[in-house]
């Protein structure tokens, strides 16, 4: 955890500015807690014009310097690319997990460096805390439903060491708050206090991702065989129902946007791109004891034991609930939990949790049998 700030060496921090109010009420904080600050913008795409423009006028009436980076190429092909590829392998991914340490956390490294600066900052609503093995995990706070240590998990030790950030003990409606006492307005002079936050993925604004998946693939010139076409649903004993508009538009979980022949609520257990096929059935068969995790990240622990007791988090939205861990030979996590949980889609990550703080965390693979 970073010392306390009135008694660092270097107080100079970069911020990563969004044009939301928590970023400019983070860079307000720091700088009343006496640090020399720098915001940055990293323009991602095309629709973030707005949020610049917001991020400019916040930093001129802060009176701090401002720096736009176009990382519009290095965003594309780190994320969006990586997103459309998991979508066409049947995965259902979470961008804003990767775009965190390979895009955002990292360019705002870079940037930090180059102006020689010590620290990172950002507007999330998490903490930094050094464990008894001398690791650094990020712990959940009191912020309720604003909580974004799930988003956060695949930061590693050196990005966590030189992070900072200002909202942890903070609630939304008092960062709300304190963005109308400090006068801090957008670029079209309404306050920043009442600006709306964002919503879904930054980079779909309108919300229809096959579209997008459907254009990037055609620039990439990458073929997305037949999950654009309708075609069957069936139940778990294979008897066709209904039909679906193509398996693109659906996710494990899922309840609507297919048509069968039932009145009973059914969801989407799981695609068969082979036959082109939509699998569904009651509720309670997306219920699962045991999961395998891919691609782990290590915050708070460097391993864990066979067996080790976490709390586990399967979606951003969802409560921890206890499981076990084992480490395979293969480098995945087995997560076993003490009652059946109903599961997030394969490509989506969950969490391990000791308490408040997490201990590690990885993408949840296809094979989810018991």
């Amino acid at each position: 955890m970073p010392p306390d700030p009135m008694s660092a060496a270097d107080r100079h921090v970069v911020v990563g500015m969004s044009g939301g109010v928590d970023s400019s009420v983070a860079s307000f904080l720091l700088r009343e807690q006496g640090f020399s600050v720098s915001g940055i913008f990293l323009l991602t795409d095309d629709a973030t014009c707005q949020a610049l423009e917001d991020s400019r006028a916040v930093c001129r009436q802060l009176v701090i310097p401002f720096e736009a980076i176009d990382v519009r190429d290095r965003f594309r092909t780190q994320v969006v690319d990586a997103f459309v590829d998991a979508w066409l392998a049947g995965l259902t991914p979470n961008p804003c997990v990767l775009c965190n340490p390979t895009v955002k956390f990292d360019l705002l490294r870079e940037a930090a460096d180059r102006l020689g600066a010590r620290w990172i900052a950002t507007g999330h609503y998490a903490a930094v805390r050094r464990t008894t093995d001398n690791r650094l995990g990020l712990v959940q706070t009191d912020a309720g439903r604003k909580d974004q240590t799930y988003f956060l998990y695949r930061l590693g030790q050196d990005l966590l060491s030189r992070l900072l950030l200002p909202l942890a003990d903070w609630q939304k409606d008092a960062v709300r708050e304190k963005a109308v006492q400090a006068g801090l307005i957008a670029a079209d002079g309404h306050s920043l206090g009442q600006k709306a936050d964002s919503q879904d993925i930054c980079f779909i604004p309108d919300g229809d991702y096959p579209a997008l998946i459907r254009r990037e693939a055609a620039r990439r010139h990458v073929p997305v065989g037949r999950l654009f076409d309708p075609g069957p649903v069936v139940d778990p004993d294979g008897k066709t129902i209904g039909r679906h508009k193509g398996l693109l538009h659906y996710t494990v979980g899922q309840r609507k946007g297919f048509e069968v022949r039932t009145t009973e609520r059914l969801f989407v257990l799981a695609k068969q791109p082979g036959t082109n096929t939509l699998v569904v059935g009651p509720y309670g068969l997306l219920f699962r004891r045991r999961i395998r995790l891919a691609d782990i990240a290590w915050s708070g622990a460097a391993r864990l034991d066979d067996g080790h007791r976490v709390l586990a988090r399967v979606r951003s939205s969802a409560a921890k609930v206890a499981a076990s861990a084992w480490l395979l030979p293969d480098k995945t996590l087995s997560v076993v939990f003490d009652q059946p949980t109903a599961l997030a889609a394969p490509g989506q990550s969950c969490v391990l949790y000791e308490d408040r703080l997490i201990l590690a965390g990885g993408i949840i693979m296809d094979d989810m049998s018991d």
